[in-house]
């Protein structure tokens, strides 16, 4: 999940960029309206975490004009606190709201729900069909096809390497696998992804204890990559010409006599 600090607070960026980094999201951020404009149509953010207070205009206004470009949810962090400011920021467009100072723990939990809120718009590609790399996803065959290979999945694999394939080279987390696959997200329900994360990769991966696709995010979730580096056809022939000189070179006269010059030719 893709997420956009913004805050004019360069000590307060910094530190929760970094941590939030730890944690495996992708994270850019902005000290400046201006800034943040920017940024949020380049990298277009799941959700953006924003200080009111810290800027002389109105941040939600800027929030709601971005949305027409790219929606996105709010997260308001902010050192004004009660029930009267949480209530006038979530009126005012925030999706969420906490009070400062607050932990890194809080911070987490109020990503997760989020996360959990934008299931039913996760899937950004509504397609049944979705070719990533030398795969197309058929969710309504329940099959992947690879380098011309049909592969029969269940249905389950089947929403779950669709959700991975339309987000490609994005981090799904775990919660929002969970609850986008299986509508619920109970402890314990890590364990019931990775055995069909496993299966996946038994059925799609050339190595499947080494996979080029599906790649894990330790303590997030899972990645299918879009690129998978192939070796390229001239580069084969290159090494197949390299095979066949080799031996003709060492086969050649070390010191071979000079060419004999016929006189009036010109070659």
């Amino acid at each position: 999940m893709k997420l956009l600090v913004v805050d004019s607070d360069r000590d307060m960026v910094e530190m929760v960029t970094g941590w939030l980094r730890t944690r495996g999201y992708e994270v850019h951020h902005a000290f400046t309206h201006e800034r943040a404009r920017q940024v949020w149509l380049d990298k277009r953010p799941d959700v953006v975490i924003i200080d009111p207070e810290n800027h002389g205009n109105d941040p939600l206004a800027m929030c709601r004009e971005m949305r027409d470009a790219h929606d996105a949810l709010v997260l308001v962090f902010t050192t004004t606190n009660g029930e009267d400011a949480e209530s006038a920021y979530l009126e005012s467009g925030a999706d969420s709201f906490l009070a400062k100072p607050f932990l890194p723990r809080q911070l987490l939990a109020h990503l997760r729900a989020l996360s959990r809120r934008v299931r039913s718009t996760l899937v950004r590609n509504p397609s049944t069909i979705i070719d990533v790399g030398p795969l197309r996803v058929d969710t309504v065959r329940h099959e992947v096809v690879r380098d011309g290979k049909v592969v029969r999945l269940t249905p389950t694999e089947s929403r779950l390497l669709h959700l991975l394939a339309a987000n490609a080279n994005d981090i799904c987390t775990l919660d929002q696998i969970v609850v986008h696959v299986w509508g619920f997200g109970e402890s314990g329900d890590n364990y019931l992804v990775k055995a069909h994360i496993r299966h996946l990769r038994e059925k799609i991966e050339p190595v499947p204890g080494k996979p080029q696709f599906i790649l894990t995010s330790p303590g997030v979730g899972y990645m299918l990559k879009r690129h998978v580096v192939e070796v390229s056809p001239f580069a084969e022939e290159a090494q197949i010409h390299e095979e066949i000189q080799a031996p003709l070179a060492s086969s050649a006269p070390a010191n071979p006599a000079p060419s004999r010059v016929i006189p009036g030719f010109v070659p």
